[in-house]
């Protein structure tokens, strides 16, 4: 502290980066005679006051946790769940269990809400919260359970599952919000509960996470929703493709705004078109194929999926069915081919490189039975057909 007035300002600037100061070196400093020295003191006190904050912060995202660790109870699991306000994909619910000694790992230091972590820190802290973990479950339901049963009972569903998943069964459960799932083992509903307990926030993290790369996974079956970025929410972009394409297996029916079915001019109904779709794209997918897009729009024409089959671009026509006596494939004549053509030269020019090769694929799904048959016909026909 004799020092501060024989340093200069570059010395002390360095000095408070490497090491912080405390309360009485910041007095020292805004004292100092040296403009250069008081607004590095003004910063340091900024700086200080966001290190208590943070330290206050964390003291009582452990409150809960320390409670019960003193009371004896070694295995206390917290519990969230992500995707409830999701338009398409599932909701999904973690539990995790931490060990008492957690309460103060480095680790776990940026620890928050996953709402308010970059995707970066969430990465990060994922995997460190698996590898400190207890015990960990992680529990998906899926769009068309949510449709059945609401998006409530879906959540509780997925929480309930996810604890179900903990081995051995904790001691306590605490659960973000103000309903407990009904697991049958000791539960305490904590309201903003991933802003007060440990566990729950490395719960948040987790199922955020999980989620997030599910419906990454996902995106190449459905690549013109754009699943990879919006994860199912309801982005701007995501509205337009669910207006241009209409809704894909992963969507929620009875959602705003798809349950509005004027708003979006959509039938709901059961679609054996984009049923086929689904089902030609992920057997695409299992063959090597890169789903590039659905539904592509352009001079008059549309064009099912549009795939790569290494460095060729290949023209998909699907034709479903679900009466096993149909045979699909004839209902591509010339007419119909005719406007594939001109919407295929028209994607070449603006989107592909030149002198890609290309070709024209129908794809036959036979949805009449359990499981859908399917009919690949490579090369069906050329560009002067």
């Amino acid at each position: 502290m004799d020092s501060i007035p024989r340093a200069t300002v570059a010395q002390i600037e360095a000095a408070l980066a490497a090491a912080g100061a405390g309360r009485r070196v910041i007095a020292l400093l805004e004292r100092d005679p040296r403009a250069g020295v008081r607004r590095l003191a003004m910063r340091e006190r900024r700086r200080y006051r966001a290190r208590m904050s943070e330290n206050r912060r964390r003291r009582r995202l452990r409150d809960l946790e320390e409670r019960y660790w003193q009371e004896g109870l070694s295995a206390v699991a917290g519990v969230d769940e992500v995707g409830r306000g999701c338009l398409a994909g599932p909701v999904v619910a973690a539990a995790v269990v931490l060990p008492p000694e957690a309460s103060g790992a480095v680790e776990l230091f940026d620890l928050d809400d996953s709402k308010v972590l970059d995707a970066d820190t969430r990465a990060r802290l994922h995997d460190e919260i698996l590898e400190l973990a207890l015990s960990w479950s992680v529990a998906p339901v899926a769009a068309e359970v949510i449709d059945r049963i609401n998006i409530l009972e879906a959540s509780m569903e997925a929480m309930r599952m996810a604890i179900s998943g903990l081995d051995p069964a904790p001691d306590r459960v605490l659960v973000d919000g103000a309903r407990a799932p009904g697991s049958g083992l000791p539960e305490t509903a904590v309201v903003d509960g991933d802003a007060r307990s440990l566990s729950i926030a490395a719960a948040s993290v987790v199922a955020k996470e999980h989620r997030d790369r599910m419906m990454e996974a996902l995106h190449p079956r459905f690549p013109e929703y754009g699943f990879d970025t919006n994860k199912g929410y309801a982005s701007p972009a995501h509205r337009e493709a669910l207006a241009r394409h209409g809704p894909c297996a992963l969507h929620r029916r009875t959602f705003s705004p798809l349950a509005r079915r004027e708003q979006l001019s959509l039938d709901l109904g059961p679609d054996t078109g984009r049923d086929g779709e689904t089902v030609a794209a992920d057997y695409l997918l299992e063959k090597g194929y890169r789903v590039l897009h659905r539904r592509y729009r352009a001079a008059g024409g549309e064009i099912d999926l549009i795939a790569a089959d290494g460095d060729c671009c290949v023209f998909v026509e699907v034709k479903s069915t679900d009466r096993a006596s149909d045979r699909p494939e004839d209902r591509v004549r010339r007419d119909k081919r005719a406007k594939l053509i001109r919407c295929a030269r028209q994607f070449v020019e603006r989107s592909a490189a030149p002198g890609t090769e290309y070709r024209f694929d129908v794809v036959a799904v036979d949805l009449s039975a359990r499981t859908p048959a399917v009919e690949h016909m490579e090369d069906a026909f050329d560009a002067g057909a």
